[in-house]
């Protein structure tokens, strides 16, 4: 491949944006990491195994943060997927011209929309509404299995911080999705109506092929989903309890970060603390989103092969 002078200059052009944003994902690692130091020093493993918050008298414990991240992130993302994969067939598969035009646009002003439209939505309509219709049949019908073992009192809670998010991400998911699904080259379509399968086998065959990408959509929108903040804060009840129970109150960390980060320089170690619920979040979005990227770079080598 011949490289020209045009290349060359436009290679030395994009190489300072491109290694100044790598430097400064590093140096957001360091300085996350510097900062938690000092806690993981004094605490040690109890930061990770204990469940309290008192800087009073200067104990932590980051259990319950931890844990309600990681159990509203798996409800949001199924709360995403059983919206976003219908309706990404429906947009690829059923809609053509003006109104795919439409509905695509929608979707994106959705995803544009600032989360605190959102938070505010959910707090004052869907907490109430999955209070009455979802969380108390569930309870009351199957209180034995310990999701659904504690009676819903407000309504803020795990389950309606990750309905919430979910719904927040779908025009993400599907935005991922609709890529995947719309990347598979033409040919597969026609040769399954070439054989005589109809429109249902054939859209089955698609999402078939397509499963690695959607799979990795989902991990990606799971990534995504342990950051929401505004949301988080205004539903899932801000509280450090840890319990089996979806409907029981809880935090996560990026709540308990907004609510107790201006007042953590008041105490010697509550900011460093805070930090290390950073850093948890952060690992675990970094080996997330390369663990998704990985599985649909593989997936589209050999799609094209």
């Amino acid at each position: 491949m011949l490289i020209s002078k045009r290349d060359k200059i436009l290679f030395y052009l994009l190489l300072p944006p491109a290694t100044t944003l790598l430097c400064f994902l590093v140096l957001t690692i360091l300085v996350i990491s510097s900062i938690s130091l000092d806690s993981i020093q004094i605490f040690g493993i109890k930061l990770f195994i204990s469940n309290i918050w008192n800087p009073e008298h200067e104990e932590y414990g980051l259990i319950a943060p931890i844990i309600g991240s990681i159990s509203t992130s798996i409800i949001a993302i199924l709360t995403a997927f059983s919206l976003a994969m219908p309706l990404s067939i429906f947009i690829a598969e059923y809609l053509y011209g003006f109104t795919k035009k439409v509905f695509s646009s929608i979707i994106e002003v959705m995803g544009g929309l600032p989360t605190i439209l959102y938070a505010m939505w959910a707090s004052t309509y869907l907490v109430p509404v999955l209070k009455n219709y979802v969380m108390e049949i569930l309870y009351s019908q199957f209180s034995f299995i310990p999701l659904f073992s504690c009676k819903p009192i407000t309504g803020f809670s795990v389950f309606a911080a990750g309905v919430s998010i979910g719904i927040s991400i779908v025009p993400y998911v599907v935005a991922m999705i609709s890529e995947a699904y719309q990347s598979i080259p033409f040919a597969y379509k026609e040769a399954c109506y070439g054989i005589g399968a109809t429109r249902y086998e054939t859209i089955k065959m698609l999402v078939s092929i397509a499963k690695p990408a959607i799979l990795a959509s989902l991990i990606l929108g799971f990534a995504r989903s342990l950051g929401e903040t505004t949301i988080a804060v205004a539903t899932v009840g801000n509280s450090m309890y840890l319990s089996s129970c979806i409907f029981a109150p809880s935090y996560t960390v990026s709540a308990l970060i907004a609510s107790q980060f201006a007042n953590a320089y008041l105490y010697r170690y509550a900011g460093s603390v805070l930090y290390v619920g950073a850093l948890v979040i952060l690992a675990i979005s970094i080996l997330l989103s390369f663990l998704g990227l990985t599985i649909i770079i593989k997936w589209r080598t050999r799609l094209v092969v």
